[in-house]
């Protein structure tokens, strides 16, 4: 009779754990790359984890291999850090393009989050045209906690970490000038009538601006996709194909014109009604289709100074040449930085 009881027990307990899954969609999330390869949705090798990587970035694979994916949500669907119930993901960086088309797309952050430190008016209103301060466009990244920040003062007001453990990145320059060719770093101003950065005092002085990740960074950013799409239709009913598309990351692209739509995953893509023979595993590449200007000179410029000494809670701004204070509130009085009265 006892044993008649036991086993009447462990079948409830079965039963009451089926209908959790069955209600939780455990079950429905279980997916292998075997079932991407019969959807005719792979990408190999760029979806998956068999290949040893040099850097895991998302700007070359569609998904990561590395400890970080459980911080971005961007676990390869063979990870060994993937959780099988989908987590939200930890960071407190969003992706955002760094300045203009074509820069990095990273996780960042640009607003000032430290209730702890005071608040930097540059880090999340300063407009770096508006201002004509090319010093607001560059990211910086801590090397004391790996964190990326729109620009020195958003990193000054999350962070309370010595300037020499923030790196700048680095600045390109494209244009007719001669000023180009020298390695001193010219004074710009931003020119309204042309949309443009400018050499200051120079007439044919026109530069685009590009930024670049330094090399010495480039294991610490994270690349991400812009606007990708992670969420099903809310038209779309089967919910095991929508557990599927929050299990794991797969990117797969939609070509738009001259842009992609990303999808987090093949399913993904179905619940918003795409037709997967339709997608493509890698970027649109236009490069093939730009005309280069053999009359224009392009320059790479490091912003890191390594020689001038900056007081505390002061920065050198190789644009303007001078110790910058971390804030338009503040000035400098004697080498240090003091509220404006």
């Amino acid at each position: 009779m006892e044993n008649i009881w036991w086993k009447i027990n462990v079948l409830i307990l079965i039963f009451f754990v089926s209908v959790i899954i069955s209600d939780t969609g455990v079950h429905s999330q279980y997916v292998s790359y075997n079932d991407i390869v019969r959807m005719g949705a792979q990408c190999d090798p760029f979806d998956n984890c068999r290949q040893p990587r040099q850097r895991d970035q998302l700007s070359t694979y569609n998904c990561n291999c590395d400890e970080s994916c459980v911080q971005f949500d961007t676990c390869c669907i063979d990870s060994p850090y993937r959780s099988v119930v989908p987590v939200a993901p930890t960071t407190d960086m969003k992706c955002r393009r760094t300045y203009k088309y074509g820069g990095p797309v990273v996780y960042m952050i640009d607003t000032c989050k430290n209730r702890n430190l005071p608040k930097e008016a540059l880090c999340g209103s300063g407009d770096p045209e508006q201002m004509k301060d090319p010093f607001l466009l560059v990211p910086v990244t801590s090397l004391k906690t790996g964190k990326t920040y729109k620009n020195h003062f958003c990193a000054v007001c999350n962070e309370d970490t010595n300037a020499h453990q923030l790196v700048p990145w680095n600045v390109e320059l494209i244009g007719r000038s001669q000023t180009l060719k020298g390695n001193n770093l010219p004074d710009l101003t931003y020119d309204e009538d042309w949309y443009s950065w400018r050499i200051v005092g120079e007439e044919d002085g026109l530069v685009y601006v590009k930024i670049k990740i330094p090399d010495t960074l480039q294991h610490i950013v994270k690349t991400c996709i812009l606007n990708l799409i992670s969420n099903c239709s809310s038209s779309w009913t089967d919910v095991s194909v929508r557990n599927k598309c929050a299990a794991f990351m797969a990117k797969v692209a939609f070509r738009k014109g001259m842009e992609d739509d990303w999808y987090r995953n093949p399913y993904c893509a179905i619940c918003n009604f795409k037709k997967i023979a339709s997608r493509e595993c890698q970027a649109y590449d236009a490069s093939g289709f730009a005309f280069v200007d053999q009359t224009l000179f392009v320059k790479l410029f490091v912003l890191k100074d390594r020689d001038t000494k900056c007081g505390p809670k002061m920065a050198y701004d190789k644009f303007a040449k001078k110790c910058r204070c971390n804030s338009r509130d503040s000035i400098m009085k004697d080498r240090v930085c003091v509220r404006r009265s």
